[in-house]
């Protein structure tokens, strides 16, 4: 007997999650019967990294056709949508304030809100309505209007009611460290530069039932606005800056730079875990202008004046270096006294890590390292693109009653598809040098180990900032001289560390007491004389941020790893982000291709196909 589609249908229930309002780092994930099933961040569509102030229009169009083609779901047929700030919890002057931005980085991007439309008097209505969501700060209502956009820009009938839950920003960064863990009880830490009013809190969650032990309010305890306004001292923005500078640090020094920022750190305080001291008074809650002032003092006070005055690209400067390591090294600080003081007053020896300081890898290994809980998980895309994963997740279970399955999440290959036909099509516009090898791998094994820089790009993308072998540029580690060549090509700091992929079989001949980790967030210390076997992947501190492969999680990646081994007896590789300077990682197979031609590669692996220059 035939069964109709739509009954399957019926018997689902879909969560989308994406952030709102505007800000950075947007990305749209869904949740199908409990299962995440698709996330795509918008930077990927835009080519701009973290998609700043951009509304996540190309994300949420592909979310939907992945629906609708994998399960037979329309956008009418969605259940509920997930956001990841609460309004009910900031300042009217913030959600005002953010509700301006929206709105304005809306209509540039000539995106229709329903508002103006009609003669003189229904142009007045919507002015007047248009002032009423203002002075309220409901920006809900814009995004109900944003999406109803989207679906009828793809054709498509959207329904009278969207629903959309508003999940506080923590609680969204704690559900995403949460429900992937696999964990029924856990303390969960959830750190970054700013909720709606608070930096850093406490989780404690016991079969799903999320308790907050601990708040620190953004003015007192920001981790991530201290590092974000160093790194500005240092010459970065307040985005990119985190990353290279937890690269940096290692060059540095103890110093005059470390003792000032340390002497503004309190872990005596009655109220909070730890909080900064900053002379004054301040308000929990204001605009996100006036959370960041005790961060640019305290900057000012370490390095008075301007910026660092030197070139990243050029020789490394005393000053620069001995404020990464400064920032860095209160950073481990804070979060090692942070986790101490969650295992002391939880008891719980699981451990949930999210929020942007939580890509923090260097940090994430001291709490390894210091054995404090049996076991650790960090949501991969530990930044703002992993909250509006967490909020539907949240919404599923707390809102819609239906229950996650609450497996450990150990691949995040969630990005769309795209069809062998649809490659090779892209390979034959082009006119190159392409031979198809499907899944033997010897070929490009062969190109690596006589010292060739190879593309590498494979099914699904990655969720979250790292290449975990389906977007990646590759090279031997054993070869010193390619820390250089790769970083060259791809226009990064000479300085910069490379990272490398290996079998998870062979990962304690390496490091010190690792363990499995497939996201490239968590580093570890390397044995003695391993950095004398694989330089161009151990960093000047003698450790590495790996990611650990499997058979079952990525088969043609793991056999590609397998296949170097069985040639040169070591079973890892370089694996950097397959992209240039200044871009996020390649999308589709036409960005792999640009790229490709762009970059000083030698060959690409393009989903079965072996292109040469």
């Amino acid at each position: 007997m035939l069964i109709n589609p739509l009954f399957f249908w019926l018997l689902m229930t879909i969560v989308i999650g994406f952030n709102w309002p505007l800000e950075h780092d947007h990305t749209v994930g869904v949740i199908v019967d409990g299962e995440l099933v698709f996330a795509s961040e918008e930077e990927r569509w835009t080519r701009h990294k973290h998609s700043p102030f951009e509304p996540p229009i190309n994300a949420l169009k592909q979310a939907f056709l992945f629906l609708k083609r994998k399960y037979g779901i329309k956008p009418r047929e969605i259940d509920a949508y997930a956001i990841n700030y609460d309004p009910r919890l900031m300042a009217l002057t913030m959600r005002r304030e953010w509700w301006i931005l929206t709105f304005e980085d809306l209509i540039t991007k000539g995106i229709s809100l329903g508002l103006f439309q009609g003669g003189l008097i229904g142009k007045g209505l919507g002015a007047l309505r248009s002032g009423l969501f203002y002075l309220h700060g409901d920006y809900l209502e814009l995004a109900r209007r944003f999406i109803r956009f989207i679906i009828h820009s793809m054709g498509e009938n959207a329904p009278e009611g969207i629903r959309i839950i508003s999940v506080p920003h923590h609680l969204a960064h704690a559900a995403s460290a949460y429900y992937f863990s696999s964990f029924n009880n856990a303390v969960v830490l959830t750190v970054d530069g700013t909720g709606e009013f608070e930096a850093t809190a406490v989780w404690r969650v016991k079969n799903s039932e999320f308790e907050k032990v601990a708040s620190i309010p953004t003015v007192y305890g920001s981790l991530g606005a201290l590092y974000e306004n160093i790194c500005v001292k240092i010459g970065y923005d307040n985005l990119e800056g985190p990353g290279k500078v937890m690269g940096l640090a290692p060059y540095g020094k103890a110093g005059k730079y470390y003792e000032k920022l340390k002497s503004f750190v309190r872990f005596d305080d009655k109220d909070y875990p730890f909080r900064f001291d900053v002379p004054g008074k301040w308000m929990i809650k204001n605009t996100f202008s006036y959370y960041s002032k005790p961060y640019y003092f305290i900057a000012d006070s370490v390095y008075p004046g301007g910026k660092v005055p030197w070139s990243p690209r050029g020789d490394l400067h005393p000053d620069a270096v001995d404020l990464a390591w400064a920032v860095q090294s209160v950073t481990e600080e804070v979060m090692l006294h942070l986790a101490r003081w969650a295992r002391e007053h939880t008891g719980e020896d699981k451990l949930g890590l999210a929020g942007g300081v939580a890509l923090n890898a260097k940090a994430n290994m001291v709490i390894h390292y210091s054995k404090l809980f049996n076991d650790m998980f960090i949501f991969p895309a530990a930044n703002d693109a992993g909250t509006p994963i967490g909020a539907a997740a949240w919404v599923y279970e707390h809102v819609l009653g239906g229950k996650m399955k609450r497996q450990r999440l150990r691949t995040v290959y969630l990005g769309p598809e795209y069809s062998d036909e649809e490659v090779k099509g892209v390979v034959e516009r082009g006119s190159w040098n392409a031979k198809y090898i499907g899944d033997d791998v010897n070929p490009v094994v062969d190109l690596v180990v006589k010292g060739n820089v190879v593309a590498w790009y494979q099914g699904r993308a990655e969720l979250g900032p790292r290449a975990l072998g389906n977007r990646s540029i590759i090279a031997d580690p054993r070869r010193k001289e390619m820390w250089s060549i790769v970083n060259k090509i791809k226009g990064r700091e000479w300085w910069r560390p490379l990272a490398p992929s290996l079998l998870e079989e062979d990962a304690s001949k390496y490091f010190i007491d690792p363990v499995p980790h497939q996201f490239m967030i968590l580093m570890f210390k390397y044995r003695n004389d391993m950095c004398e076997t694989v330089p161009a992947v151990c960093h000047v501190d003698q450790t590495a941020r790996p990611q650990t492969v499997n058979k079952e999680e990525n088969k043609t990646w793991y056999e590609l790893i397998k296949s170097f081994k069985d040639i040169t007896g070591e079973g890892i590789i370089l694996n950097t982000s397959f992209n240039l300077a200044g871009e996020p990682l390649v999308e589709t197979p036409v960005d792999a291709i640009k790229s490709f031609a762009l970059g000083g590669f030698k060959a690409i692996y393009l989903q079965g196909w072996l292109i040469q220059k």
